[in-house]
This record gives C-alpha cells, structure tokens and sequence, in this order.
C-alpha cells in the first residue's frame, strides 16, 4: 500500500498538468463560483488511474437530490495525489511527502484556498488522532522504514518532529505497516504490523499485529501490545477509519491483514476498555468468520453499540469489490449484512457518516452511485442522494458543520 502509494505520487506529478487542462477548463469556464455553505462536502474522482482529478464538493443533503461538478467542485489535484485528506471544522489538512509540503486548506467560492503551507518531508504519513481540536499527531514511516511521528499545532501549522522505537523487524522484514491510531487519556494507541522485504519473492507474513501505548506529550513508548491472530491493527486512517471509541470510552479496532498482503489471516475486532492499557482477553470477534471470509476495509461507529464494517470480498486483490455489514461491536456479534449494492473495486473510501441515529453510507456501484440512509431503529435503507455528471469515484463523503 505505501509503496503504491510513492509510485503514484511519483507518476502523477508530470501528468497532471496536462490531463487537469482537459478536465478543468471544460469543467471550471463556465461554473459560478460558490462559497462553501453545506453541511456536508464529497471528495470525487473523474477519470481514471493515471489520468486522474480529484475534487471537493460541496453536498447539501445526504437524504435527496442530485450532486454533480457543474459549478460545484473545488479542483485539489495540483495540491493532493490521492483521496488521503483529513477534515476537521471544516478544514482539510494534507502531508504531500512526495512534494515536501504539509497543508490546511479550506474551499471557498469554488476554489481550495490554502492557509498555510509548510515545507514538510519528515515522514510518509499512515495515520493520525486528534489530541484536540488544535493539536494532531501525525504517524508514518521515514528513510530506511524508521517509523516516526510529527506533532502539528494546526492554528498555526507549526510542527514538532520525532522517531518511534517500535518493534524490531524479524529477519526478512523491512518495514512497518502503521494502522490504527486513537487518542485517550493522555495516551495514544497505535496499531501497525510488519511487512516483508519488498524485494523478497514469496512476500512472507509476519503473523503478529502490535499496538504501542505511547504517553502524550512525552511520546515515550509505555509497552507493546501482540496479538497472533492476525497480521495487522487497522489499515492507514487518513483514507478511512479503523477504529472508535464509543459512549463508555472503549477503543474497538478491526484488524486489516491485507495491508500487509496476508490473505490467510482473518480480519477480527478488538477491544482496548477505558481506563485498560491492554488488550481485552475476554473479548475477540472475527469478523471473517460471519462476513464470508470477507476483510475489515474500515469501520464506522453510529451509536448504540453498533458500528458498519465495509469488507473486502474474500479473494486475492486490495482492490476486490466490498460489502456493508452491520455489527454489534459490544457483544462481538453479526448482526447483518446491509442489504446494497457491491461496492466496486477502490480500497481506500470514507464511505459512511453517523447523524441523528442514522448511518449515510455512499456506494459505488456498478451503475449508478447513491448515498443511502440506515436507519438502524426500524432496519430500513432508503436511496437518497444521487451522484450524476461523470464521476467515477465517490472516495470521500464528510460532515464538514454542524
């Protein structure tokens, strides 16, 4: 996934500037401008790998209506090669490592507009948690697979760097796979496994997936949790989440062993209680074993002790298709499996936004590409919002205002 990751970065810098002035003078020549006044906003894709654009819209209902570009999507591609931007209040932050540049944005009048822009290459970033609303720690990989961490005071973007003593590597692994990361009382829980040498022929597995307890602010590393049930805590959040915590202050987490191309072992939830720095010994849901084999491609929470896990199709490729599945989390049990479209082929989406009770959960289907509404207390799916006008990819669907 990283490595994916790098090798896009690299391709799409020389070009974008020819394909975006295709797409954006058609596109942008004749759009009113807008100052972004939804509720919610929907990062989209228009065309395909490598010739690729990537906007922000803005979307004034999940419930109905139709949602398009035409005067109505901010172009991000010249600052974000991928769907990994993080919101929060409104603002959309994003670590460009390949262009050394750390930046907050904001879309206003059709356009992205940046606050701020910080040279910024200290690491590849994975994963993040909010300590608060102006503090976000940064986690990922720097040279030679050093895990590290940046501190970042988003008033001002101003930025505090370091190094993790993580786990050592076994031989013939090189690099860690940071996964799932939360905050709690005065303590972050990062997940990560242990990838192989990429140049290794038979791409082992490491059969052992760890969350480092580490003390905030002094990012001292408290102790190691290990697990041999799975290959991996979680998959890299600034695409979609992996983890929660809920109304009593537990960290629930699914494990994601694709992210280090282990198809073998089986996607399973876990608990950290609040107050606990351990992982919960009377606590483990496999998620697998109910969900057809299927892996934990991201989890959301929606309240009462229910949370949606978007599974990739049992198979060999990231890339599968997936399915919705209901799960009740506390008592580690199915409940169902959402009854919508297959979701087609991309890995990496923030599908699902919980509001008022209710989940809104965008799909890509294989015809037309709606956000649908579950209403959880009467177990009923109503088509809402419609995606029209050329979109290829829903990667991104946000509550941006209250």
């Amino acid at each position: 996934m990283i490595m994916f990751k790098f090798i896009k970065q690299l391709t799409v810098a020389f070009l974008v500037a020819v394909f975006l002035f295709g797409v954006t003078s058609c596109k942008k020549d004749d759009a009113a401008p807008q100052t972004s006044g939804s509720k919610y906003a929907s990062l989209v894709a228009v065309g395909s790998w490598p010739n690729i654009a990537y906007y922000i819209m803005d979307v004034p209902s999940l419930k109905e209506g139709q949602v398009n570009l035409n005067g109505n999507g901010a172009e991000i591609t010249s600052k974000v090669y991928a769907q990994d931007v993080i919101q929060r209040n409104g603002n959309f932050y994003h670590a460009n490592n390949g262009a050394g540049v750390l930046g907050k944005y904001h879309v206003e009048g059709g356009r992205l507009i940046t606050d701020k822009e910080i040279p910024y290459s200290w690491l590849n970033w994975s994963s993040v948690a909010w300590v608060n609303d102006q503090t976000l720690v940064l986690f990922g990989n720097g040279p030679e697979a050093q895990a590290r961490y940046t501190i970042v005071n988003v008033a001002d973007m101003s930025v505090t760097n370091g190094t993790l003593s993580l786990t050592a590597f076994p031989e013939g692994f090189t690099g860690y796979n940071i996964g799932f990361a939360e905050y709690r009382d005065n303590k972050l829980f990062l997940g990560y496994g242990i990838g192989p040498d990429w140049s290794a022929t038979d791409m082992a597995v490491n059969q052992k997936a760890y969350v480092a307890v580490i003390s905030y602010p002094a990012m001292t590393i408290d102790k190691t949790l290990e697990d041999i049930r799975t290959s991996n805590f979680g998959g890299s959040n600034v695409y979609n989440p992996f983890s929660f915590i809920d109304e009593n202050g537990d960290i629930y987490f699914v494990s994601d062993p694709v992210y280090t191309y282990d198809y073998d072992s089986p996607s399973a939830i876990y608990r950290i209680k609040s107050g606990e720095t351990e992982l919960d010994a009377s606590y483990y849901y496999n998620l697998s074993a109910d969900a057809s084999g299927g892996m934990g491609a991201g989890m959301w929470y929606i309240g009462g002790g229910k949370a949606i896990v978007r599974t990739c199709i049992a198979g060999t490729s990231i890339d599968a298709d997936h399915n919705f599945y209901l799960v009740n989390v506390q008592t580690g049990s199915m409940i169902k499996k959402l009854d919508l479209p297959v979701d087609k082929g991309e890995r990496m989406v923030n599908a699902v936004v919980a509001e008022d009770g209710k989940a809104y959960i965008a799909v890509n289907a294989v015809d037309r590409d709606y956000v649908w509404e579950y209403d959880p207390a009467t177990d009923v799916l109503t088509k809402g919002l419609e995606y029209v006008g050329g979109i290829n990819f829903i990667l991104r669907l946000e509550k941006v205002r209250d």
